[in-house]
């Protein structure tokens, strides 16, 4: 079990805490970036972890000057290498166990 508390904010303190526009984080959200609870703009709900994910797509669109989607594409691609990673860590160190006898 994770152990790291899970800090919520609505969406007028996302676009607060992270200085961006309403529209930057409309458009992150209708591109799936990040997929906050509740149906509307009012009601949505944040994560820290979409706070760090959203804040790395604003980061990705105005430094490498990519589209939302090709930011949906790369974020994805990110979390993908990152799980791999992890999984290789993992299996590595079960190979370990094996070999060290």
């Amino acid at each position: 079990m994770n152990n790291t508390q899970l800090h919520i904010m609505k969406f007028d303190e996302l676009c607060r805490v992270a200085g961006l526009p309403e529209h930057f984080v409309l458009e992150i959200v209708e591109q799936g970036i990040v997929e906050p609870d509740g149906d509307s703009p009012d009601q949505w709900i944040f994560t820290t972890q979409m706070v760090s994910i959203t804040k790395k797509a604003v980061r990705l669109h105005q430094d490498l000057d990519i589209d939302w989607p090709g930011i949906a594409l790369a974020i994805s691609l990110l979390d993908d290498l990152e799980q791999l990673r992890a999984e290789n860590h993992q299996l590595k160190q079960r190979l370990n166990r094996f070999t060290a006898c």
